[in-house]
This record gives C-alpha cells, structure tokens and sequence, in this order.
C-alpha cells in the first residue's frame, strides 16, 4: 500500500508552506466578497449583478434617487440590490407597500442603524420613519397605518 502512496511524497519547505497558505487566504478572501450575495436569487427577488466587497455600489452612481427608479424600470416594484455585504429590498407598488406597513408590521419593526451619520441623533435626517428604531418605529408605524387604512 505505501508503494502505491509513494508518488505522494512531497518534501515540505518554506515557499510551498508560503505559496499553499497564500492560495487558502485567496480562496477564503473570494468565498467571504461573494458568500452574501445569494440571499436575493434565494427570495426570488432580481437585482443587479453585484462586484465582490462592494455589491452594488457602482451602481449608484448617477444618485440615489435616479437609480431607484432604474431598479424599478429594470427589475420590477419588488427587486432588491447590496451595498457592502448588506441587502435591501425595494418596494415601490403601494399594495405591497401597505401589506407590509399595516399587514406584516411585526415582521419588519427594526432599521439598519444610521451609524454612517455623525450625531445622528441630532442630524436632521435621523427625524422620519426611515432611520426610526424600537419603539419610536412602532409608534410611527401606526401613525402611518391609520393614513393608509383609510386610503
């Protein structure tokens, strides 16, 4: 058996440790930039092919406000795109919309935290229904949900 084993034998020395432990960073570093960005294929939902580490980033570049319309032209009311690792869903048909704001208000309570902002909780941006978290999202929530229940 060890004959047959023989062609095996390799002799262990400092470039091959180097070179071997360089190739499982390289791999490990590859598997991490993509392994997130299957979560949106997986909810069916279509999106934009995102770019290792950054996601969809670049996609953004014209403007926040100009792309989202681009997603819904491209991808339809429901898609969904990455910035860094993190997904997002977009949901622009009012339907879906209320369902989610009155229907399905327990599935959805908690934001992502505005961490990028500095003093955000005195930046005027931190006031509104977007940045809200715990019980001020709640309490928004149903003020919102009582306008759109009677819509």
């Amino acid at each position: 058996m060890m004959e047959a084993l023989g062609f095996l034998k390799l002799e262990v020395n400092g470039p091959m440790v180097t070179v071997a432990l360089s190739v499982a960073l390289l791999a490990l570093l590859k598997w991490y930039s993509t392994s997130a960005f299957s979560r949106l294929e997986k909810l069916g939902l279509r999106h934009p092919k995102p770019s290792p580490f950054i996601g969809n980033l670049m996609f953004f570049r014209q403007g926040f406000w100009e792309s989202q319309m681009e997603l819904r032209k491209l991808y339809g009311p429901l898609c969904g795109y990455y910035l860094g690792r993190r997904m997002f869903i977009v949901i622009s048909e009012p339907d879906m919309i209320k369902q989610v704001l009155v229907e399905n208000f327990s599935n959805f309570t908690n934001r992502m935290p505005q961490s990028i902002m500095p003093n955000s909780r005195h930046h005027v941006t931190s006031r509104g229904m977007w940045p809200a978290e715990g019980w001020l999202a709640c309490y928004l929530h149903f003020r919102v949900a009582e306008g759109i229940a009677e819509v």
